[in-house]
């Protein structure tokens, strides 16, 4: 007679069907990774597999009972699994039967998977009635009709829930124990619960491991009235999309007329009228090591802008996904749906200035877009394959040269002087030509003009130096003027090094008078005009 926390695996309902779903939870509980095959279409030797940084494990699950003999044709097809799992070049091959192997079965056993080069072992009766009581939820679930239970423990609840007289927090101790014991009963989602003041009690279901959704899904239905309106149209588009590509929506509860759900713990029901709010659908475990990018091509074939993007969210529904990303700046927006039913895939993009952005992070956005012109298509790059063929591009954004001349400009001035500040999200005149005369000298440029007059101050210390004594008593060729290069933007002003302006002729014009026993270190003004020759050149020191 078997105890109250062991199965019974000779249960009659405990057919293959229920202990593959019974065992496969349980190995999904064990491994987050596991991922269940279908096997509707032949499972090829795999009905669990759990994809390890040291390979794949595969899991057969055979739920028969008594002896693993030859008579029954049992062994063979333990054998026809494990030459169909030895396709997929697994880590580790994992037979899990309600079984303890005999002497004879073991070393049968072990002469099969002998002339395998993968480790393969018989995970037998002992260890699954070890994990089915560690997992008693599980047996209640498949076994013992725990789902009756669950409705009941939910009619308490909405019981409580209109016994605020005993107050909220003796309230919130009592959910709490129905929560506790609702989740010891169901195997593929937790349920959280929030008391509100008023006493309403929200429900959330969260699942317990990864593929919980598709071993148990939650489907919802419903009747809707979508005038043939602007909003009307708008509101059954998103509502579509939800359904055939897992993006999130809000129905106005004007377009509902109710609502069906099939949830866990018999939630469901249905709802007369009400907002509708879907959230989306998100699962992006398959795209962590996924590289993106955009690609445009001119006419002959020539790659013009190749542009890296990253996943920010994937979302699946019944007739594809729908991938967004963005650049690595956060400048370009990205949505790409892919539609499985019909081969079809749509991109669409759009551009925004970042709040804060260095000018490299911003020019390859930028680039890219200054490349999408009417007569090119752009392609998604996946790991470095194109996929799919170009679609078409728009001039969208018709100044994005002259931002990248800009942009490059000020990215020189960075890399150049070692100072870095944000893009400037707009620039008086004065800050455009504080700019320009910046790069013009910090790119080793000499710029080289005519003057007719420059007011200078110098220390009085330096009235003595030989070039001022000969500029006060005639013309001095070659005189030097120096000063700093300011880079002034709004409330910022960098210092970028010092100029030396280079007079190829000056005289003096005139001079401030100071006292003999003025400070030392007092500011003295000059001013000069040219002599016979006018030129200027100007260069950083």
């Amino acid at each position: 007679m078997p105890t109250k926390n062991r199965i019974d695996w000779a249960d009659e309902r405990l057919g293959s069907n229920v202990y593959e779903d019974m065992v496969s939870v349980l190995i999904s509980r064990l491994h987050q990774q596991a991922q269940r095959i279908d096997g509707s279409g032949g499972d090829k030797g795999r009905d669990v597999q759990v994809p390890l940084p040291t390979g794949l494990e595969i899991f057969e699950l055979k739920s028969f009972t008594g002896r693993l003999d030859e008579r029954s044709g049992r062994r063979r097809q333990v054998a026809d699994s494990l030459k169909s799992a030895a396709k997929h070049n697994p880590a580790a091959w994992h037979l899990v039967v309600p079984i303890n192997h005999t002497d004879g079965e073991l070393e049968w056993f072990n002469n099969l998977t002998a002339a395998y080069p993968f480790p393969c072992d018989w995970i037998g009766k002992d260890w699954l009635d070890d994990q089915m009581a560690s997992h008693p939820e599980l047996r209640r679930y498949y076994l013992e009709g725990s789902n009756d239970e669950i409705v009941r423990m939910m009619q308490e609840i909405n019981q409580e829930q209109a016994a605020l007289t005993r107050g909220v927090p003796d309230l919130v101790e009592r959910v709490r124990a129905l929560k506790d014991r609702l989740n010891s009963l169901d195997p593929h989602y937790e349920f959280s619960f929030q008391v509100q003041p008023s006493g309403a009690v929200n429900v959330t279901t969260h699942p317990r491991y990864p593929g919980a959704e598709k071993d148990r899904p939650i489907q919802i239905g419903g009747a809707f009235s979508f005038p043939n309106t602007e909003d009307g149209r708008k509101a059954a588009k998103a509502l579509q999309d939800s359904f055939d590509y897992g993006t999130a929506t809000v129905v106005p509860s004007e377009f509902v007329k109710n609502i069906s759900i099939d949830a866990p713990a018999e939630f469901g029901g249905t709802f007369e009228g009400g907002e509708l709010q879907i959230a989306g659908a998100i699962n992006n475990t398959l795209l962590r090591d996924a590289r993106f990018a955009l690609r445009i091509r001119d006419s002959q074939g020539v790659i013009k802008a190749h542009l890296p993007l990253e996943v920010k969210e994937r979302t699946s529904g019944r007739r594809g996904i729908e991938l967004a990303l963005e650049d690595l700046g956060g400048a370009v927006k990205v949505k790409a749906r892919f539609d499985m039913t019909a081969h079809h895939a749509n991109i669409t993009y759009s551009f925004h200035l970042p709040e804060s952005c260095l000018p490299s992070i911003l020019l390859p956005a930028l680039h890219f877009l200054a490349e999408a012109k009417d007569d090119r298509g752009a392609t998604m790059v996946l790991n470095g394959k194109e996929i799919g063929p170009p679609m078409g591009l728009s001039v969208s954004y018709p100044d994005a040269g002259d931002s990248i001349k800009l942009l490059r400009i000020l990215d020189d001035i960075q890399r150049i002087s070692g100072i870095y500040f944000t893009v400037p999200h707009s620039l008086t005149d004065e800050e455009f030509e504080s700019i320009k005369e910046a790069h013009l000298y910090l790119t080793n440029k000499t710029s080289v003009s005519d003057w007719n007059r420059l007011t200078f101050t110098i220390p009085r210390t330096r009235l003595d130096a030989p070039e001022v004594q000969q500029l006060k008593v005639g013309t001095v060729s070659n005189f030097p003027v120096g000063k700093d290069l300011i880079l002034r933007l709004g409330e910022d002003v960098f210092n970028l090094g010092r100029l030396i302006m280079t007079c190829a002729s000056a005289r003096l014009e005139s001079m401030t008078n100071i006292a003999d026993d003025s400070d030392p270190e007092a500011r003295v003004e000059l001013t000069i005009v040219p002599g016979s020759d006018p030129s200027i050149s100007i260069s950083l020191e």
